[in-house]
């Protein structure tokens, strides 16, 4: 590779792979994708070139615009991927031949029945006090144990009140 009249040292080369892959890591994009390794070379050594003293010295711009550069440039390969991996098609259409339904019959609704969710929480609310706080942890995504060091409950008070809520849930 060359620089303005100089080869890049074998160190050079490793210090800008590594950026390379630290800026590749930060917008989660694998750098072992050879079109993205190259397009990122590519955009570094487009600044690089273009003033390669701006590299050295305490202030060294030039790493903040490769930075940009390749940020920018990698960016646009992602946006470009996705654009081509997802595609385009009618949600109207039927999902295949066999089977009828509109593909946006398959689609979950955006937002819940309001009437049903009221329904639920003021179910959750008749329910015993430790029932329901146990009920709003599951919700939440929280594990019975956490539920448990969050009320400071006992094991077997944590056990009977979940098992108690899953009795009124019918399971």
């Amino acid at each position: 590779m060359r620089g303005r009249g100089r080869d890049l040292s074998l160190r050079e080369q490793r210090l800008i792979d590594s950026f390379i892959r630290d800026i590749c890591g930060a917008l989660h994009i694998s750098a072992e994708n050879r079109e993205v390794y190259q397009c990122a070379w590519a955009a570094f050594l487009s600044v690089y070139r273009s003033d390669p003293d701006a590299f050295s010295g305490s202030e060294s711009q030039g790493w903040r615009r490769a930075y940009l550069s390749v940020r920018n440039a990698l960016l646009q390969v992602r946006r470009d991927n996705n654009f081509w991996r997802c595609g385009r098609t009618s949600l109207d259409r039927p999902v295949n031949g066999e089977v009828e339904t509109p593909r946006i019959e398959l689609l979950p609704a955006p937002h819940g029945d309001f009437q049903n969710s009221v329904c639920f929480h003021d179910y959750l609310r008749r329910l015993e006090r430790d029932a329901c706080r146990m009920a709003y942890c599951q919700i939440n995504g929280d594990t019975v144990e956490e539920a448990r060091v969050y009320y400071h409950w006992s094991g077997d008070h944590t056990n009977s009140t979940y098992l108690s809520l899953r009795a009124e849930r019918g399971i």
